[in-house]
């Protein structure tokens, strides 16, 4: 039964093993007559056959993982907004954005939001390998204040490098508001301050998406907004190259 029921990789495993033990199958003809030679020859070395084997099956299990990885972008609107198909075609990206979302420390009883309340659906059950963070905007909005956004994503942070310490995290800076919400950007470069601190504590990616995005004053580029907040397609592919880079995917 066992030609019926082995895996391809055990079947060529098991014929290796025949060959080094019978090689006469192997040529499929009848043996020589015995030589002293061959009398002499040592047995297989079973335990280098078997490290070879295991050395092989690791090797293309790390080819299998790298084909099936996943990177989740972790997010409020402006990471919904980013359409993944488009910009990594090809590419196992997935959209974990939720508008109005927050980090989701201190949060009133009847309100379940707060990337906090998602990891499991949003990254831990997704295969994930890599999360590029972007949360913030809207505990400002909701006047939260730095202090207390801090202390929520450290612990951000801490149930993910628990939890999954192999994950690769990268921390993305707040981004600049512009028009109705420009009096946000004071206290979004306090906070990217505090992210970037806080991504080297816990060896994190910083990915610093606020220069990128600034202009000359530190408002968002009116280019990249319509409403002051969300982001413009010209945004959005300039967003693509930088996760492209941090990938190492150019």
């Amino acid at each position: 039964m066992i030609h019926r029921l082995a895996s391809p990789a055990l079947c060529t495993f098991l014929a290796l093993l025949l060959q080094a033990t019978h090689p006469v199958f192997a040529e499929d003809k009848k043996p020589d007559a015995p030589t002293a030679e061959k009398a002499k020859a040592p047995p297989p070395d079973w335990g280098a056959i078997f490290k070879m084997h295991w050395q092989n099956r690791v090797r293309a299990f790390k080819e299998q993982n790298l084909v099936f990885q996943n990177v989740v972008l972790l997010g409020d609107s402006i990471t919904e907004g980013f359409d993944v198909a488009k910009h990594f075609p090809g590419r196992r990206v997935l959209n974990r954005g939720i508008g109005a979302d927050v980090i989701g420390n201190n949060m009133a009883p009847d309100d379940p939001r707060g990337v906090l309340q998602r990891l499991d659906n949003s990254v831990f059950d997704c295969a994930a390998t890599d999360v590029f963070i972007l949360i913030g905007i809207n505990d400002l909005n909701s006047g939260k204040s730095v202090d207390s956004m801090e202390t929520g994503y450290r612990t951000l942070l801490q149930r993910l490098r628990e939890h999954s310490p192999e994950l690769r995290v990268h921390v993305q800076s707040v981004l600049p508001t512009r028009g109705n919400h420009d009096k946000q950007n004071t206290p979004v470069r306090e906070f990217n301050a505090r992210l970037k601190r806080l991504a080297a504590e816990y060896k994190c990616t910083f990915v610093d998406l606020h220069s990128l995005m600034a202009d000359g004053e530190g408002r968002l580029k009116a280019e990249f907004t319509n409403d002051g907040l969300h982001l413009t397609e010209t945004a959005y592919a300039l967003w693509r190259g930088k996760i492209l880079e941090t990938m190492s995917w150019n």
